[in-house]
């Protein structure tokens, strides 16, 4: 079951998690059909349309308890990471922090948006929501981002 389902998905379900982390892109494929393996018995009583969408909702949820848990490294480190202007280039770890803030769905659309490229269109599709909807939240995440690099 398993072995079909990394057949017929592996290639799209990479080109998505590049989409959202350059670096471990493949090690995210790998953890959802981890994931996947061990639910084996829900996954064979779906269709393949409902297969596809738990794979990627699983490797969506696996990126962003990532990024949770590398916002939480960045604050729990030694240093205080420290406010630097909007002209200085951020750091990884700053920039992990302040997207870390961030509510799920904006993190999401803000990563896709800023670091992988992908347009409001793009974003509309990929979540299946109105492109004026994707462009509120990133607005939003905009304003969230701004309030907390001043409150650091």
């Amino acid at each position: 079951m398993v072995e079909e389902l990394y057949t017929t998905f592996r290639k799209d379900l990479l080109r998505y998690c590049t989409a959202m982390t350059q670096a471990g892109a493949e090690d995210l494929v790998q953890e959802t059909f981890l994931r996947a393996m061990a639910h084996l018995d829900e996954l064979e009583d779906m269709g393949r349309s409902r297969q596809r969408s738990w794979l990627y909702k699983t490797a969506r949820n696996l990126y962003i308890d990532q990024m949770r848990k590398q916002s939480r490294e960045v604050l729990g480190g030694e240093e205080p990471l420290m406010a630097a202007s909007f002209e200085e280039d951020f750091s990884i770890p700053a920039v992990a922090q302040l997207v870390g803030f961030l509510p799920d769905m904006e993190r999401e659309l803000f990563v896709l948006r800023t670091f992988a490229g992908c347009n409001s269109a793009e974003l509309a599709k990929r979540f299946e929501l109105p492109a004026s909807t994707v462009r509120s939240r990133l607005a939003s995440a905009r304003r969230h981002l701004a309030k907390y690099y001043d409150e650091l």
